[in-house]
């Protein structure tokens, strides 16, 4: 008959803050030491998450997807790089607006305006450099689980 060794755990138990361990033995399941806040003299942790109601602030997501609309319209960027920030009635006719400047400049995005007429819609104004002409650009974002552009205008000819 085969003796059985005693096989050692590889989970060992630390006490907390300096008092005697309890002679409770737990062997295989997680110790969980309850905190009983921050110590003598340490401010309180600030609170990590927060829940907002309704969307979230459209002016990091406009300026980003005002950047990728110029990139596609400049033809450094291909079309489908916008298919999760467009709604999908765009996307369709996004084909007819990619490349439509005939020499490929580094466009650069200057200013950009956010307006919200009523919650979860963003008109969004852009100023946009190409080449040695300054050009327009205004987008409609729309809120559905994450912003995406709903209709494109500019002044970047046809």
């Amino acid at each position: 008959m085969r003796r059985r060794t005693p096989v050692r755990s590889p989970i060992r138990l630390v006490p907390y803050g300096g008092c005697e361990p309890a002679a409770i033995a737990v062997h295989g399941s997680l110790a969980l030491a309850l905190d009983s806040g921050p110590p003598h003299g340490r401010p309180p942790r600030p609170v990590l998450g927060v829940v907002r109601d309704g969307p979230p602030d459209a002016r990091s997501e406009a300026r980003l997807i005002a950047r990728l609309v110029l990139e596609v319209l400049a033809g450094v960027r291909p079309y489908h790089h916008l298919a999760g920030r467009t709604t999908p009635r765009l996307f369709e006719r996004l084909g007819s607006l990619s490349a439509r400047l005939p020499a490929r400049a580094a466009p650069r995005l200057g200013t950009v305006r956010v307006c919200a007429p009523e919650p979860g819609v963003a008109e969004v104004a852009a100023v946009a450099v190409i080449g040695a002409r300054v050009q327009a650009l205004a987008l409609r974002l729309e809120y559905d689980r994450r912003w995406r552009c709903a209709a494109i205008e500019t002044t970047v000819p046809a």
